[in-house]
Parts: C-alpha cells; sequence; structure tokens
C-alpha cells in the first residue's frame, strides 16, 4: 500500500509491446492492472513473461453485447483505460473515450498507436519496423545512399510504453487537484521522433554531417569503439592528454598531425586507425585497467549472454529473477526508475486469462452468469 499507484485501477486492452509496457509500469509502481484479452487470441510466452508480469489477466469478448456489459461494469470500477487501437476502432466497438467518460466521467483514457490521432496518417495500422521507416531511424542506420537497416531493438514499443505510463501519471495527478478525468495519446512515431531530437533539427545554413552507417564506430577517435585482441571495448569523451600519457599511446602525442585539437579533429580518421593498431595488442581486461587509471571512461561491449553471466546486472537490479510454475525460473529487465521511500512491485508473471472467474466475481457476477457467458464463448471454457 505504500507504492505510488496503490488505488488506482487500469484495465489494460492493448497487445503486443508498446501498451501492455505502459500497463506493466504502471503495475510496478503500485496500480492494479487488470489485462483483457480475447481468449482466442493468446499472448506469445515471451510477451506474457515480458510484459504481462504483475498484471491480473482476463479473457474476454467485448464483440459481444453481454462482453461488453461485463467491460462496462468493469469501467465502474476503474481509474485508467488503455487502449492500442487505430483511430476511430474503439469508437466503433462502444469502448472510446467519449463513451466510456459519459459512464465514468473521471475516467483517464490513454491511446496508443503506430501514427497518432491527429493528420492524415492516424487512420493507419504499423508496428515498430514501420514507426522506424517514418522517422529516419532505418536510412540512419544503414547511412544515406545505403540500403535501409533495420534496428533490432523494439526502442520505439517499450519507449511509448514508457511515455504513455507519464502521460497515465500526469492525468492522475491532474485528477486528483481537479476530479477531471482526461483523454491522452501517444504513438510509435512521435517517440522515433523523440529519440530522434538532435537530427531532426535545421535551420539555414545547417550542414548535416552526423555520424551514420552500418560501419559507425563512434562520434570520432576519442568517442568510439575498438577492437582488442579478445573483443570490443568502447571509450567515451576520452582526454587526450590522459590517454596520450599512457605509454601504449605516447608515440602518438609526438605525431604532428595530432598535436592539437583542430589536427586531431582533421586527421581524425589516421587517430582511429592508430589507435585500433594499438588497442588490438592487447586484451580488454588490460585497457579497462590502464584507461579506467587515467579517469578514461571505458566499457568492454557485452553480449546478452554476457550480461546474463554477469554479476552487475543483478546487484543493480538490472535484471531481476521470477521462480514460475512452467519455466522455473525467469529471467526479466528490472525497473527502470527506483523512488528510494516507494520501491517499486515486482510482481509475477500471471497464467493466461487466470483471474477470468475471480474479476468478474468481484463484479458480482454469480456462477450461473458466468456458465452463460461461457456457453456464449465470450469467457474461456472450463479445461
Amino acid at each position: 500500500m505504500n507504492a505510488p499507484l496503490s488505488g488506482i485501477r487500469v484495465l489494460d486492452l492493448c497487445i503486443i509491446l508498446a501498451g501492455p509496457t505502459c500497463g506493466r509500469t504502471l503495475a510496478e509502481y503500485g496500480a492494479e492492472v487488470i489485462k483483457i484479452d480475447s481468449w482466442f487470441r493468446p499472448p506469445t510466452d515471451r510477451q506474457l513473461h515480458d510484459v504481462g508480469r504483475g498484471k491480473r489477466s482476463i479473457c474476454l469478448d467485448l464483440t459481444k453485447p453481454a462482453g461488453l456489459e461485463a467491460f462496462y461494469r468493469l469501467v465502474d470500477t476503474a481509474d485508467v483505460v488503455l487502449g492500442g487501437f487505430r483511430k476511430g476502432v474503439a469508437e466503433r466497438m462502444g469502448i472510446g473515450y467519449e463513451q466510456l467518460r459519459q459512464r465514468k466521467p473521471d475516467i483517464v483514457y490513454l491511446a496508443i498507436n503506430a501514427f497518432g490521432q491527429d493528420g492524415l496518417w492516424a487512420n493507419r495500422p504499423g508496428y515498430e519496423q514501420n514507426a522506424q521507416a517514418a522517422t529516419g531511424v532505418q536510412i540512419r542506420n544503414g547511412g544515406r545512399g545505403a540500403k535501409p537497416i533495420h534496428s533490432p531493438y523494439t526502442f520505439n514499443d517499450y519507449g511509448t510504453g514508457l511515455m504513455g505510463a507519464y502521460a497515465v501519471m500526469l492525468a492522475l495527478l491532474r485528477r486528483r487537484r481537479t476530479g477531471e478525468g482526461q483523454f491522452a495519446h501517444t504513438s510509435l512515431a512521435q517517440t522515433g521522433s523523440t529519440f530522434s531530437s538532435p537530427y531532426l533539427i535545421d535551420h539555414d545554413g545547417y550542414e548535416r554531417s552526423e555520424v551514420e552507417g552500418l560501419g559507425a564506430r563512434g562520434l570520432d577517435a576519442l568517442n568510439g569503439l575498438y577492437e582488442a585482441a579478445d573483443g570490443w571495448l568502447v571509450i567515451a569523451e576520452a582526454d587526450w592528454h590522459a590517454l596520450a600519457g599512457l605509454d601504449a599511446f605516447a608515440h602518438l602525442s609526438a605525431r604532428d598531425e595530432f598535436a592539437s585539437s583542430e589536427l586531431r579533429s582533421a586527421n581524425n580518421a589516421l587517430l582511429v586507425e592508430e589507435m585500433s593498431a594499438v588497442f588490438k595488442q592487447k586484451r580488454i581486461a588490460h585497457w579497462l585497467t590502464e584507461l579506467r587509471a587515467v579517469g578514461i571512461h571505458a566499457v568492454r561491449n557485452a553480449a546478452i549472454a554476457d550480461i546474463l553471466a554477469d554479476d552487475y546486472p543483478r546487484e543493480q537490479a538490472l535484471i531481476v529473477e521470477e521462480d514460475t510454475p512452467t519455466y522455473g525460473k525467469v529471467t526479466h529487465a528490472g525497473v527502470t526508475a527506483r523512488l528510494s521511500k516507494t520501491p517499486p512491485v515486482l510482481g509475477v508473471t500471471p497464467t493466461f486469462g487466470e483471474e477470468t472467474e475471480a474479476v468478474l466475481l468481484e463484479l458480482g457476477y454469480d456462477v450461473e452468469e458466468l456458465d452463460a457467458l461461457r456457453a456464449e464463448g465470450i469467457i474461456p471454457p472450463l479445461e
């Protein structure tokens, strides 16, 4: 009960990643999140473990009148509704903001989709890869004039989920002050634009020269990736004089081409080549010790298997573990924002639809009514 969102009930109608990430985030800070799915369209095991944890899972067919009525009764008890529909779809289903506001005036309603609620693209369907393409990400990955490259990280999905949770919490804060609910929305494309923020700056005379493309190994010689004898490491904002003070790099400080910051910038490609030759001579552990001793930020490039095997991610709760009845120990990403007085709530992953009957019984349904809903295919059949 000490969690920031304790006492808040959220109805999560979203699928795939963005909307469910929003619901998971709200659950991590104490909200009771009821995930509503059609029983004949279960999520993958990976999705359930990833963005289903901490939620109550129920199955309800909203395309049938009795299922819609059950949903309305849930809305009467809720504070927030999360929808992941293209513009106009929720309204056609009878679950749009204005329709629910008539029933629950103080409801906070968040709409998440690919391309937003305004403009010519509002009705277009789309997924992570579409939003990447529309916001320049894939051209940047491949490089101008080259083939676009799809990013394997679904940052628009997860970022949109986090921004959606941010919007919900702002709306709840305002509701606490005014008693009024409101409609909020965000989209994958808006998130893609946010992550592309520095590259969207433009004005007369601006020359676009950002580093991009599949071969990008950093911003410049002192901010980049280098291959050591046993793998790769990255240095960031390295101080030239600190680097040149190391025995392995001392010969570079005597070179006329690198005598000033202006010359190092003009001869950046040559400096990268020379530094690369040095780094390849020793192992990563050697370089980390040397570089960190003189205040240079250096980190080994880790694969996922390295991260899972390392103690540090667990010590910092970047990774958390959950005991599950089906899969044994399952690892998850940890919670990003930490509050000293109100720690996050790391709930368990539900079995798909496991609380359907429990939630409906809480709403006042009796056993005979549940049997009728089951007979209509609105809730799952008994196993």
